[in-house]
């Protein structure tokens, strides 16, 4: 991946116990901040049990997008063991991540919780070694999280008809999220013990982001709020990121933002 070392938290070196946690077939949850390294947590013993077992890891993600960056960043480093099959792909391209898995190109394959329902990923995952399952917002999980999704709540059953139909032997998972509650964390580890009979070796960072500054500004009318984001915007040299409630506002905001001479896009 190109670093010297494991990235630390406050001088603790979570990261690396929790990548030497999967390579001896623990089952872990990990509590990382966003952008704190979960990602290469994961890949790198799904790519090494990819070279000595020819093992496949499975991450499921509700999120399309993040799959995607995730598997097109691998490829910029030219490492091509990881496909995604998601929604968005069009026939062909779908047909051919399928076929990578079968034939045993993948080690990494990313797929959305509800696809787990889906017949044709049953089949093409009961033809390959699964050696672990990764379930990435860890928190959908929980009723008491931000994101509760009934589809995560069905992953248990999967993998423990999986788990039958292949050999019987435990296979280890590993949760991922970027912050949770105690509640969420004690929901998570209750349902795999519950449903897998698994315990959940928790790497746990601290929730206080240093990084971060938070500061209101008051504005009267909506002309003094877009005059004072504008004044904002002319004192950061440096790409922003404006937060707003609509989607058609987004597109109202970048356009006369950018009238006003600053490039704005909405998404």
């Amino acid at each position: 991946f190109g670093y010297d070392q494991f990235r630390t938290y406050e001088d603790e070196p979570l990261q690396e116990k929790a990548v030497r946690a999967a390579v001896e077939g623990k089952s872990l949850l990990a509590i990382f901040p966003t952008g704190g390294g979960k990602s290469l947590t994961f890949q790198l013993p799904a790519l090494m049990e990819g070279r000595t077992v020819h093992g496949l890891t499975v991450v499921i993600s509700p999120l399309q997008s993040l799959m995607k960056d995730q598997v097109d960043n691998l490829a910029e480093r030219g490492i091509a063991d990881a496909v995604t099959i998601n929604g968005l792909l069009d026939p062909i391209s779908r047909s051919l991540a399928i076929e990578r898995v079968q034939d045993g190109d993948a080690s990494l394959l990313y797929i959305a919780p509800e696809m787990l329902r889906s017949k044709t990923i049953e089949k093409i995952l009961l033809a390959r070694h699964v050696v672990r399952f990764v379930i990435d917002e860890a928190h959908c999980f929980s009723s008491w999280g931000q994101d509760f999704r009934v589809d995560y709540l069905y992953i248990g059953k999967f993998i423990s008809e999986y788990q039958k139909k292949r050999c019987g032997a435990p296979i280890p998972v590993s949760c991922f999220t970027a912050t949770a509650k105690q509640k969420v964390v004690q929901d998570i580890c209750d349902y795999f013990k519950r449903t897998l009979n698994l315990d959940l070796q928790l790497f746990a960072s601290t929730a206080s982001r240093t990084n971060l500054r938070y500061s209101v500004i008051h504005a009267d009318t909506d002309e003094d709020k877009y005059t004072k984001l504008r004044s904002l915007i002319a004192e950061s040299n440096c790409p922003t990121i404006v937060y707003v409630s609509r989607t058609k506002r987004t597109r109202l905001l970048a356009g006369k933002l950018t009238r006003d001479g600053y490039m704005g896009l909405a998404f």
